[in-house]
């Protein structure tokens, strides 16, 4: 699997991030179910 660079931006609410291989950006609840869905988003290749 190759390295890829993300970007976390962390508050309260919530957890936004941005892929630098391909530019998608999301954003999850920061909670336990927005961890594992972060944790799926990164686990996508």
């Amino acid at each position: 699997m190759p390295d890829d660079t993300i970007g976390i931006d962390i508050s309260k609410a919530t957890l936004d991030i941005h892929r630098l291989s391909d530019g998608k950006m999301m954003s999850f609840s920061n909670c336990p179910a927005g961890f594992k869905a972060l944790s799926k988003f990164c686990a996508q290749t």
